[in-house]
């Protein structure tokens, strides 16, 4: 496929009502040809809770998930909290599909996502 004919994909990061917590906003589906700036904000992130809002992504491919999933080691090997949210029912699909939606966290809303981790941060019951 020509790299050109993809829809740009639009990263927005910005702070969430918590501290501590940094919601990567996504905006535009998420394939192999564009997701280097997804997986390099993953990589790089340092928050104690990252979010990842999917409400603008329409699919992700296999390459994407395959990004998703060491998020998912990295932040555990970190100590960090991690959440897809937004995740459509095409994404959801993927994930269960391929087995991993049982490991991947994924919450309905970013106030349930920053709620309950927040709480799993600090030790407090849910």
């Amino acid at each position: 496929m020509d790299k050109g004919s993809n829809p740009p994909v639009r990263i927005d990061s910005s702070p969430g009502s918590r501290p501590g917590v940094v919601i990567l906003k996504v905006h535009g589906p998420l394939e192999i040809t564009n997701y280097s700036e997804f997986e390099e904000l993953m990589r790089r992130n340092e928050a104690p809770i990252l979010l990842v809002d999917l409400t603008d992504v329409p699919y992700i491919d296999s390459a994407v998930l395959g990004s998703m999933v060491a998020m998912h080691v990295a932040c555990a090997r970190n100590q960090r909290k991690y959440a897809l949210v937004h995740a459509n029912q095409r994404i959801q699909t993927m994930l269960t599909v391929s087995g991993v939606g049982e490991i991947i966290v994924s919450f309905p809303t970013v106030a349930q996502a920053e709620a309950s981790l927040a709480k799993q941060s600090t030790g407090e019951k849910a």
